[in-house]
């Protein structure tokens, strides 16, 4: 899930949002968020079409997936 933690900043950042924004809007903690992004830790399953949602992307493209 490394790909998942590059991904994941790279959107953040291409949006001009906070870790603490992306936080709220998956209504985890801004450390949860942070461990995320330095592959620490990875978001439940049901999290994931939330977050492609909010940064206009595919579940797929958020993990680096390609078939």
């Amino acid at each position: 899930m490394v790909q998942f933690a590059r991904q994941l900043r790279n959107y953040r950042q291409a949006q001009g949002l906070t870790q603490e924004e992306v936080a709220r809007f998956c209504y985890v903690t801004k450390a949860t968020v942070s461990k995320w992004e330095n592959g620490l830790s990875t978001p439940d399953l049901a999290i994931l079409p939330l977050l492609a949602s909010r940064f206009g992307t595919t579940v797929d493209a958020l993990i680096g997936y390609e078939a």
